[in-house]
């Protein structure tokens, strides 16, 4: 038994319409179940409970055990104060806000033992998904919606990350916005490096040295740690020299070079080449989030994020490696969807929901959905059971439902699952 189950059974209503007693006999009627909270406090918000012929408005907790209400501490917590009943599946003990005795009601004898028979079917299975025997019986229009449902819920998780994040930085939005950006142009493996980078060069920092490319590209490099090397050819000393007056001046501490990864990478993925195509979209755009914030179609943001790094990267991928492929210094078409995929749509989300403007949302929802689905394990895994996979929208919903839903066996949390749980008949249970 998992509170994620209680939770399902209150806010589906499976047993409310029976006659409920409390735990001390006193019949109890509910009027609403509440809306179930996401957040800090009690599970469920604004019910209305009947009892003792007097209608409570307040909030419900939900525990396996009533037990559990003095395990969490929520009797020394300002945010249960106005808690109106206790929802349990077992009930082993009486428990108090302050001296107040709270209504107990234990679920068990109401439940029916079909419900969670389905349940423990669900909870053992073994496969990619819980669902996974069920999932052919499922409509096509319940798959869609529920991909949809958690397209929207992966854009609000991210705009509550970076709320937080914008909290640190004073909500400046464009120096969060360089920092993801350069976040998601390296390959994963180098993401943690490029992470330390930007947190050593700051925007007001790179803001000095932005009106003059190798200015801005020697910070880089130097701080980076790939100017350590010795490399003969001119660029890198020139590089050199320049990085040599900064750090005097600025007092800066550089990375190591073997902080960032270079194996299985792929010449195009190369760390040096990506701080290089970095630093010219900084120096072609200082002000990048105000740039996006400006665009309106989707197809103008491709040439926006070209920026050309200067000759000596048109056929290098570091500075002791050449190479004979053509546009190599180009952000190619591909890494410009994993930056507007990653990047650009949850800032906008984010900024639109920030400033209660409306367009930007739009914008964002629109973009994504007209963008092609990722190609990743997790996608392929969706199409296998017949899920659309249409567009990143979708790519992303289900990114979102395997990871924070399937992954914890969060069913009760999933219209997939609330199918299974509630109409029995309808879905023939298949061995795996």
């Amino acid at each position: 038994m998992l509170e994620d189950l209680i939770q399902f059974i209150w806010r589906s209503k499976t047993v409310l319409n029976k006659p409920l007693r409390l735990s001390n006999g006193m019949p109890i009627e509910v009027m609403n179940p509440g809306l179930l909270n996401s957040n800090q406090g009690p599970d469920f918000l604004f019910a209305q409970i009947i009892m003792d012929d007097v209608i409570w408005n307040g909030h419900v907790e939900i525990h396996l055990k009533s037990s559990d209400w003095l395990v969490h501490k929520h009797d020394e917590d300002p945010n249960y104060q106005n808690i109106v009943l206790h929802v349990v599946w077992v009930h082993d003990q009486e428990v108090r806000y302050k001296d107040r005795i709270l209504p107990c009601l234990e679920l068990k004898n109401y439940v029916d033992t079909e419900l969670l028979d389905r349940y423990q079917i669900l909870m053992n299975q073994s496969g990619s998904i819980a669902c996974n025997s069920f999932i052919e019986t499922i409509p096509t229009e319940l798959k869609t919606i529920q991909i949809e449902r958690m397209m929207v819920e992966r854009l609000e998780q991210k705009t509550g990350q970076l709320k937080l994040e914008l909290e640190k930085t004073q909500w400046d939005w464009e120096d969060l916005f360089y920092k993801k950006i350069a976040h998601y142009l390296v390959a994963p493996v180098n993401s943690e490096a490029m992470d330390s980078l930007t947190a050593k060069i700051t925007r007001q920092l790179f803001l000095k040295n932005s009106s003059d490319l190798i200015e801005l590209q020697s910070l880089f490099f130097g701080v980076a740690g790939f100017l350590e090397s010795s490399c003969q050819d001119e660029y890198f000393k020139l590089l050199n020299a320049h990085f040599s007056h900064q750090q005097l001046k600025y007092s800066l501490h550089t990375m190591d070079a073997f902080e960032w990864k270079l194996l299985r990478l792929r010449p195009a993925h190369f760390p040096a080449l990506r701080i290089a195509q970095l630093t010219a979209l900084l120096f072609k755009l200082p002000y990048l989030f105000s740039s996006i914030l400006e665009v309106q179609k989707l197809n103008s943001i491709y040439p926006l994020l070209d920026a050309a790094p200067g000759l000596y990267w048109e056929n290098h991928f570091g500075f002791s490696g050449m190479s004979n492929s053509k546009n190599l210094a180009t952000i190619g078409k591909q890494t410009k969807e994993i930056l507007i995929i990653n990047a650009l749509i949850p800032f906008l989300f984010a900024y639109g929901t920030v400033q209660q403007k409306n367009e930007y949302c739009h914008r964002a929802l629109d973009w994504i959905q007209r963008l092609k689905a990722e190609k990743n394990n997790i996608v392929y895994m969706w199409k296998s059971f017949n899920f659309a996979m249409d567009h990143a929208g979708q790519s992303q919903g289900g990114i979102q439902l395997f990871r924070h839903h399937c992954m914890d066996k969060k069913c009760s949390s999933c219209l997939i699952g609330n199918e299974i749980l509630n109409h029995p008949m309808k879905h023939v249970h298949r061995s795996s």
